[in-house]
Parts: structure tokens; C-alpha cells; sequence
């Protein structure tokens, strides 16, 4: 029977559809709702407590899965006719077309992040900056942002969904879970070995109890470092070894949640973990200490990784001391007096990193993929140079989203986040920034969801976001993070929901019902985090101080406060500009432009050349997780990697087939499940903190840098 020529789709994705098979059922919207409704308030309540766990897409399947058999069993096995449609509670078995519009529905915005990203600029402003906002603002905010990232899913369908080569590596963990808990073993009858939902269930089991040994019980399982261990003192030792506050050199580390930072290494393809790695060796581990032990940018005086600022006297930079808290305006005269912002070498590393990042994808994009895109442009069919696959020749059968809806959900998007800048004048949010942010967000989209979509790495276009706003309108610091929002959530937003129509592509859920469970999705998820936010605000007088006695200190929105310090009150031109400490860093911006075009050039001439595999748009993408990443992070993953994707996968295909992303998706949702259960029972009774004062647990922590 045909199949996808690709082998990794070939192992997580049925190529069998059963048109007849219910979808947007009762109990679909049930579950889904519920699932909703209860984890966007219970993340929205950590967001602001710390320490706190988040439940996350694979808790989603799980919870997704026995939530439907539940009412499967329960539910009236009976048909109502209304108004000549016939409905059920109870249409039969709880199916996999279900199962994945629950996720859809209640989980994948998770992917995201725990919050909508804007309630970083909200909670920064009210509480960092003690400016009130209402809660209708709030609500304008967040879904106007949101439902951008939605519509520009429009531009992308026809290039990353219906090709067989986007293949969008971490969604395949969702489907072989998806698969093995609804379809069995079906494709492998022939392969003797374990059933693949015995084999889910026993690694689920197993992740969940191993993840109380390096969440609490042995933490230094988490931080492993032998070197630090023995040399505790040695501070150049710490420095290259450690794995918080070092570089973490040891390589090895036992906590699942650590090696998958950047992506389970058993679903993100070898070689885009290969690009990963070599640039962080060669970024971190090589150039890294060779600048920071020759004191460039006057780094010898800070921490070698983190991602703090400091002021010139090493300690932690104090940005009221540059605020004038009245008027919220940056005092030159203050900043001259006190000190220019510094960063640990790692941190600066990662910002030259992100400077070339945008304009190398856009370039990389344009140059391999543009023939493609122009098509799709001219609305006309994508070259024949790569025919459809089996999944795109099932999805035929269902009517596909009109482009005036996702053309409508942009304009509903426009008109609320216009909305919102009319309610708080005060704001100083022009018109123009309004549709300046969109326009950027639409320009990359189609480049980060297309490194996403072949090796499954986001691609952050951070500085870009911050760099426009503060160059345009400096001092203005809530429009540099609305600008910021809004590039970022379009972007990050657009790529989940890529993701999303993919995931329904593989699953062969109609289109339609996956847009309406999206949009559906979408608003219940504001809805919840706005009124969420707005009664823990009005209930806790003194949240997000630091002395706060439940622990809720809002210390996720540290880092965006900073940001929208140096960004949208020093502004970039104090921090990379002819004066600044970081001058030359903003010359990667013409690096990142023109080594796509050196590369390109050099494969058009030299077609054999070693290089015509190198991708540096995926190699650049390192810097998104880099930090909080460290080395043990990537060094870890790649160590599994190699097991998976490339020793397992050549030497035993139909093993690695059969139980490859099996495996990575129980380790994702036991993982998951294990940190909030240890949070809950054993953390959160005792205020949060770690309890058990043994060697395991404070071995760690005794470095001396």
C-alpha cells in the first residue's frame, strides 16, 4: 500500500482513513473544553507563583485520551433528531479524529507557552512599572495577538502542510502516541516484540517515577558535573564544567526535562542536531572562553553563562536607577552616572547569534524556497517537482479552509488590537506600529515555520522585534513590548498552528473542524487567562513583590522588564550603537545577509561540494534556548540522539520504527505528569521549597564562581 517516502512518517503516521469516522462530537467538545478551561487557569495561577510546573501539550493526550473512554462508557449509547440533524452523546468508540481535536482544542496552544505571550508585557507594566490597565484592555491585547499569529496560518498552508518534505518533526511523538493508545500495532503485525501501547504505557510509568529522583530526591541527577564536584573551588573548572552558571562541559545529564529543552532528541531529526551542536561547541565551548579569558567587552568581570545583566560593578543591574519613576522616562543623566548595561559572555554570544538570525533565514528562505512561495503567491499550483503523498491524497476528500477565513481573523485581529491601543491612550501606541508589527510578522513567518517544519527548531527573531520599536520610538517602553508581542506571538503563534493543521493533515481531520476548534481554542484560552489574571490581582494585594507570603512574585516577567528597559527606554543605540559596549555585535546583521548568499553561490558553482548539506539558517537557530540551554543541554541530547536517530534508525530500522516515537512521546508525558504530581504532593505543601538537606541535593550547588 502507498506510503509516505519519508521513514520517519512511515513510523508515527497511518496512511488508512476512515472518512465515516465522527470528529467534532459531544464528547470531543466536552473533554476539550473542560481540558481548556482547567489547565489556562491553573497555568495562568503558576505563571505568577515560583517555583511552579506547567502542564504542557503530552499531559493533554493522556488526560485527553481517558477523559474520552470515560464518557464513552457513561454516555447514553441513544440519537436525538433536532431540527433535522441527527445527534449523540455516545456515537460509538472514542476515536483517534477525537482524540486529536481535544489536543487541538486544549493543549496545543500550550506549545506556545503556558501563557499567552502578551501577559508578559501586562504583568510587567501594572506590577514592574505600577501602571493600572483594564481588564478589557487585557483581553483585546491577548487574543488581537493571538488571532494574528491564527490568520497568518493562511499564507502558509499550501508550502508546510500539504508537501510531504514539511514534515514537521515534533509533531510526529504526537502521532505515534495518538496511534499506538487508537490503532495497536496494525503495521507491524509481522514484527514479533512488545505492542506499542504496552511498551507506551511501561515508559510513561517509568518517566513519571523517575522524574521525582532528579525534581527532588537527587537534583544533582539534573545538574550532573563530577569535575565540580571534586573541584568545587577551582573556579576555571566551574567555569568550563558547571552546569548552571558554567558552560556545562561535563556532557551528561539525567533529567529528561533538561535533555529536551530544545526538542526531544528521539523525534528532531540527526541532522539538524548535528548543526546544533557543532555551532554550540564552536560558539560556546571554542569562541566563547576564548573571548571571555581575554576579557573582551570586559567580560572577565561577570558570570561566563547566564542571562542576566549587570551593571560596572558586577552586581545585578538596578534599572530603576535609570528610570525616572514619574514621568516612566528614561534620565540620561542618571545612566551616565551609574553604568552601561553588560552581559555574560554566553548572553552576548547569543545576541550576535540573534542578530544574524533573521536576516539569514529570510535570505536562506528566499534563495531555496522562493520559486515555491511565488507560486503560491500567484495562487498557482506548487512546482510538480514534488508530487503528493499518500496523506495529501486522503485529505482530497475534505473541504479545505476558504482563504477568507484566515483573510477575516486577520482583520478581526487589526480591528481589536486598535481596540485596545484607543482604551489607554496614555500608552503612546501609534497606528503605525500597529501595522508595522504585523507586516514583520507576516514577512517571517513563512521562514522560521519553514525551519520549523524540516527540522523541528523555532527560530527566534527577538532582537528584531525589539531593535525596530526602540530605533523608531525610543523611550516608549510598553510600545516596545506591544511592538515585540506582536512579532513574537504572530510568529510563534502562526508556527504552532502550522503545526496544528499538520497534525490534522497526518490524522486526517477535516480542516474545517480543525480551524473551528482552533478559533474556538484560542478565545476560551484568553477568556480564561484574563479573568484568571484579574481576580488573583484584585484578590493579592501585594503580588509579585518579592516578599509575597504564597510565593506568587511574577518572577516569569523578570527578564521582559529588563528587555523593556534596554530596548524600550535605553534604547538599542546606548547598547550596540557606535558608543556602545556592544558596538561590533550589530554587524552580524549584514553577516547573517550575506553568508546565505556566499553559500548559495558557492553550491551553484562547486555543486559537489561537502557544504551543499549545510544549513546555516537551522545552525544559527541554536540561540533560542541558549539560555536557559547549557551545554549539558545539547550535549545530552545529542549523546541520545546519536543512540536514536542515528545508531537505532541504521541498524535497526523496524525496531526504531516500531518504538522510536513511542517512546520519545511517554518520555515527553511521563515526564510532564511526574514533575506536577512531585510539585503537588511533595513541593507545594511544604511552601514550594526543596526539603531534603542531603549530599544529593546541595552537591550542585557549592560552586564557587
Amino acid at each position: 500500500m502507498e506510503d509516505s517516502p519519508f521513514p520517519e512518517v512511515r513510523a508515527s503516521v497511518s496512511n488508512y482513513d476512515d472518512p465515516d469516522m465522527p470528529c467534532l462530537t459531544f464528547r470531543a467538545w466536552f473533554v476539550g473544553i473542560v481540558i481548556c478551561l482547567v489547565l489556562s487557569s491553573v497555568n495562568m495561577f503558576f505563571y505568577v507563583r515560583n517555583p511552579a510546573p506547567y502542564w504542557t501539550g503530552p499531559v493533554v493526550v493522556i488526560v485527553g485520551y481517558f477523559g474520552g473512554k470515560l464518557l464513552e462508557k457513561t454516555m447514553p449509547l441513544r440519537y436525538w433528531t433536532i431540527g433535522g440533524y441527527e445527534f449523540s452523546l455516545n456515537p460509538g468508540p472514542f476515536n483517534i479524529k477525537e482524540h486529536t481535536l481535544i489536543y487541538m482544542l486544549g493543549g496545543l496552544i500550550l506549545d506556545a507557552g503556558p501563557v499567552a505571550y502578551g501577559m508578559h508585557a501586562i504583568v510587567t507594566w501594572e506590577k514592574r512599572y505600577n501602571q493600572p490597565l483594564s481588564t478589557g484592555f487585557d483581553f483585546l491585547f491577548l487574543l488581537s495577538s493571538q488571532l494574528l499569529g491564527f490568520a497568518l496560518v493562511g499564507l502558509c498552508h499550501r508550502l508546510l502542510v500539504s508537501p510531504a518534505s514539511a514534515i514537521w518533526p515534533t509533531n510526529l511523538s504526537t502521532c505515534a502516541t495518538l496511534n499506538a493508545l487508537h490503532a495497536g500495532d496494525d503495521a507491524y503485525s509481522g514484527h514479533r516484540g512488545p505492542k506499542q501501547a504496552k511498551v507506551f504505557a511501561v515508559v510513561t510509568i517509568f518517566a513519571l517515577a523517575w522524574a521525582f529522583l532528579p525534581g527532588y530526591l537527587f537534583t544533582a541527577l539534573s545538574y550532573f558535573s563530577i569535575f565540580c564536584w571534586i573541584f568545587p573551588k577551582v573556579v576555571v573548572v566551574n567555569q568550563l564544567f558547571g552546569p548552571v552558571s558554567g558552560l556545562g562541559m561535563n556532557i551528561i545529564t539525567f533529567d529528561w526535562t533538561q535533555i529536551n529543552v530544545a526538542g526531544s532528541p528521539m523525534a528532531i531529526p540527526f541532522w539538524a542536531q548535528l548543526h546544533l551542536f557543532g555551532t554550540f561547541v564552536l560558539v560556546y565551548w571554542i569562541v566563547a572562553p576564548i573571548l571571555y579569558y581575554k576579557n573582551v567587552w570586559n567580560s572577565a568581570h561577570f558570570p561566563i553563562f547566564g542571562r542576566s545583566a549587570y551593571d560596572r560593578f558586577a552586581r545585578p543591574y538596578n534599572v530603576s536607577r535609570v528610570l525616572d519613576l514619574n514621568t516612566l522616562r528614561f534620565n540620561e543623566t542618571a545612566y551616565q552616572e551609574y553604568s552601561p548595561v553588560y552581559l555574560p559572555i554566553s548572553f552576548a554570544m547569543t545576541y550576535l547569534l540573534g542578530f544574524a538570525v533573521p536576516p539569514a533565514i529570510l535570505i536562506h528562505t528566499v534563495l531555496v524556497y522562493w520559486p515555491n512561495i511565488w507560486s503560491t503567491i500567484r495562487r498557482r499550483n506548487v512546482p510538480d517537482s514534488e508530487p503528493e503523498d499518500i496523506h495529501a491524497k486522503l485529505m482530497r476528500r475534505y473541504p479545505q479552509v476558504p482563504w477568507w477565513w484566515y483573510a477575516s481573523v486577520f482583520i478581526v485581529s487589526l480591528l481589536l488590537a486598535v481596540g485596545a491601543t484607543k482604551i489607554h491612550p496614555q500608552l503612546l501606541i501609534s497606528f503605525g506600529a500597529v501595522i508595522l508589527s504585523m507586516i514583520v510578522a507576516a514577512i517571517w513567518v513563512i521562514p522560521v515555520c519553514y525551519i520549523s517544519a524540516i527540522s523541528g527548531q523555532p527560530a527566534a527573531i527577538n532582537l528584531l522585534a525589539q531593535i525596530v520599536p526602540g530605533a523608531i520610538w525610543p523611550e516608549r517602553p510598553f510600545l516596545n513590548m506591544f511592538f515585540k508581542t506582536f512579532c513574537i506571538q504572530g510568529i510563534g503563534v502562526g508556527a504552532i498552528f502550522v503545526k496544528a493543521v499538520k497534525l490534522g493533515h497526518y490524522m486526517k481531520v477535516p480542516p474545517r473542524d480543525g480551524f473551528i476548534v482552533q478559533a474556538f481554542g484560542i478565545v476560551l484560552t484568553t477568556l480564561v487567562q484574563t479573568c484568571v489574571k484579574a481576580w488573583i490581582f484584585a484578590g493579592v494585594p501585594d503580588i509579585c513583590q518579592p516578599d509575597q507570603s504564597a510565593r506568587l512574585v511574577c518572577s516569569n516577567s523578570d527578564v521582559f522588564y529588563t528587555s523593556s528597559i534596554v530596548w524600550g527606554l535605553i534604547g538599542p543605540a546606548r547598547q550596540f550603537g557606535k558608543d556602545g559596549v556592544y558596538y561590533g555585535e550589530i554587524y552580524a546583521l549584514v553577516g547573517g545577509a550575506l553568508l546565505p548568499l556566499l553559500l548559495w553561490g558557492w553550491r551553484r558553482f562547486h555543486p559537489a561540494t561537502r557544504l551543499k548539506n549545510f544549513n546555516l539558517a537551522v545552525a544559527l537557530t541554536v540561540c533560542t534556548f541558549t539560555p536557559p540551554a547549557t551545554g549539558i543541554t545539547y550535549a545530552s541530547g545529542f549523546v541520545v540522539g546519536c543512540i536514536s536517530q542515528w545508531y537505532i534508525r541504521t541498524r535497526k530500522p523496524i525496531i526504531w520504527s516500531k518504538y522510536n516515537y513511542i517512546v520519545s512521546g511517554a518520555m515527553d508525558s511521563g515526564t510532564a505528569i511526574g514533575i506536577v504530581l512531585c510539585f503537588v504532593t511533595l513541593q507545594l505543601p511544604r511552601g514550594g521549597n526543596m526539603v531534603l538537606n542531603w549530599w544529593g541535593n546541595t552537591v550542585w550547588q557549592n560552586s564557587k564562581l
